[in-house]
């Protein structure tokens, strides 16, 4: 498997590498039909009524207070988390390199007006929250060249297509990275041990001997701002860059790394006579395989239920005619479904699962770019008990950033407003309207369902009459509806946490990616038979113990139980690597 995802299509080399355009199940929605959004011109009306500006959509409809915000008894945040750390691993989307407007070099963060790449979200005279602004930023994605507005220069109008900048594969690109360069840089080279990189800089007085991340001095993150040591803590570096956006984020990365080197070390202790290269190539093989277990066997079917596994079929072989690339309806609307179940805040605990005495739960935007905390309030585990013990939301969490530093590093600068607000909401709106997506309609058409011509059509996936005349007073037609709201308000599908639509595309887009991944590991000449037999006892239950100071833990990371009902991680199965020793004739 090479670290680009290039070649493993042998008929398509390109097809779920990285660097490449999203694909397209749908044609794309511009307004001028090859690169301005829809909502570009205010006055523009689609089907009889104009759109309703992102933001204002966001505060009538998707506004949840941190006290309103209700927990679901079945499943732990690490659901929430893991589905965060995966959509890493397959799909990034880059900003436009420039913040200024490609005429007149006007400056993204303090236009109101829409110049590519600005494309600002209006803020309501009315606004609950914002009164010194009348719009926030909003930078465009970057285009593949020769799409929109540059396919001019072609002399041959192309669609705008947004680039995917890591593999599509589930392959542990965000350990390993999505090019080679990277991938050079986060190796440990020095030895012949087939091991990644962990800090050597500082020491972690209250994480005993494990390893940690390696920090990433050319990317500044956020500091305790109390701190009179003048030592600065850089964001950690790994195979994606998004590592340090929250902290929970950043323990699963180093839950990997340190299993990664682990199982490197084994093999190497039982194959002395493999070179480090034979030993990387196959701790990267086994990680690999390892989160395609977690993501196929443990994720996804708590996330589209019986029904969506249904639709995705069971694994037959590695299919050469499907395109395993990630679709731009999954990145941008579908995926995104995961950001109505995060929790309002993150409780840290003690290895009695109480809350910790020195180190109290913290408000989720005071996670965000803070490796500090990890650093200098007790390291890894106590984030990680607090990850099992605390459930996944019902509702959306708006935040309010007083550290303009972390609004800035989460939205390439926001200018001088102070608080800055942070909306996902608006944001995951306006990004659809970005990427030209089709609205609701088009995707319930294109999953089987009937198109709504009135908002009494839509009782069947949305039973709540007071969201749908929410929405009617909203778009006016239910043709006009983003897709993102429309799929989070539908209701749930039985034993899912997604709606009919939603599941309908996540399972599609999940079955590509296994079926069209020549090196997923179930395909018949990846492992041999006893490997495969070694690695299918394998949970994410086991992987945590082995690289954490945790003793216990519930036997499925993602179900909510009580602590009394953890099981001792001698009780979990150990994975054998028995299967991988090999002579030095090259016997296995």
């Amino acid at each position: 498997r090479t670290h680009t995802g290039q070649c493993n299509n042998k008929r398509n080399a390109y097809w779920g590498a990285s660097n490449n355009p999203f694909v397209r199940w749908r044609a794309a929605q511009y307004e001028n039909d090859f690169s301005t959004p829809m909502g570009w011109n205010s006055n523009r009306m689609y089907n009889g009524y104009r759109l309703p500006p992102v933001r204002q959509v966001s505060n009538d409809v998707m506004r949840t207070s941190n006290t309103q915000v209700t927990g679901d008894p079945l499943y732990s945040h690490m659901l929430v988390v893991w589905g965060q750390y995966i959509d890493h691993d397959i799909d990034f989307t880059p900003q436009s390199l420039s913040t200024s407007t490609f005429q007149g070099l006007t400056d993204c963060k303090t236009t109101c007006k829409n110049e590519s790449p600005c494309f600002p979200m209006q803020v309501p005279s009315n606004d609950p929250r914002i009164s010194t602004a009348s719009c926030l930023p909003f930078f465009r994605s970057a285009a593949v060249c020769g799409t929109g507005e540059t396919s001019t220069l072609f002399h041959k109008l192309q669609p705008r297509e947004q680039i995917n900048a890591v593999t599509s594969f589930v392959d542990a690109s965000t350990v390993y990275g999505s090019t080679d360069s990277l991938n050079r840089r986060l190796r440990d080279m020095s030895n012949e041990d087939g091991l990644m990189k962990v800090n050597t800089i500082l020491t972690f007085p209250t994480s005993g001997t494990w390893d940690y991340l390696p920090f990433d001095p050319n990317n500044p993150c956020v500091q305790d701002q109390f701190d009179a040591s003048g030592v600065n803590i850089p964001c950690f570096h790994a195979g994606d860059g998004r590592v340090s956006e929250h902290l929970t984020l950043s323990a699963i990365h180093t839950i990997w790394v340190r299993e990664h080197n682990r199982i490197a070390r084994v093999l190497k202790a039982m194959n002395p006579h493999w070179s480090g290269e034979i030993l990387y190539q196959e701790a990267r093989k086994i990680v690999g395989a390892y989160h395609q277990i977690v993501h196929w066997k443990e994720y996804v079917p708590k996330i589209i239920g019986p029904e969506g596994v249904n639709m995705m079929g069971s694994y037959a072989g590695y299919d050469a005619s499907v395109n395993p690339s990630v679709s731009n309806v999954f990145a941008t609307a579908a995926f995104r479904f995961g950001h109505a179940t995060i929790a309002p805040q993150f409780r840290r605990l003690d290895e009695n699962f109480n809350d910790h005495p020195q180190f109290p739960s913290i408000l989720l935007h005071d996670a965000f770019f803070s490796p500090w905390r990890m650093i200098r309030q007790g390291g890894m585990d106590p984030i990680l008990r607090g990850l099992l013990t605390t459930f996944i939301s019902y509702g959306f969490v708006f935040s309010t950033f007083k550290n303009v530093r972390t609004a800035k590093l989460l939205f390439n600068g926001l200018g001088n407003h102070q608080p800055v607000a942070l909306d996902l909401a608006s944001l995951n709106l306006q990004r659809g309207r970005d990427h030209a997506l089709p609205l609701y309609n088009d995707w319930r058409e294109e999953c089987g369902f009937r198109r709504a011509n009135n908002f009494s059509d839509l009782a069947g996936e949305i039973k709540d009459k007071a969201l749908r005349d929410k929405l009617e007073r909203l778009y006016g037609h239910p043709g006009n509806v983003d897709l993102w709201l429309a799929g989070l308000s539908e209701d749930l599908m039985n034993g899912s946490r997604t709606g009919p639509v939603f599941t309908c595309l996540l399972a599609r887009q999940f079955k590509f990616l296994r079926d069209g991944d020549r090196f997923y590991y179930e395909n018949p000449g990846v492992f041999s038979s006893q490997q495969l037999a070694s690695l299918n006892k394998l949970s994410f239950a086991r992987v945590l113990c082995d690289n954490s100071g945790l003793t216990k833990v519930q036997s499925d990371l993602f179900m909510l139980r009580d602590v009394n009902q953890f099981v001792d991680c001698s009780n979990i199965p150990m994975l054998d690597l028995t299967p991988w020793r090999e002579d030095p004739t090259g016997e296995v």
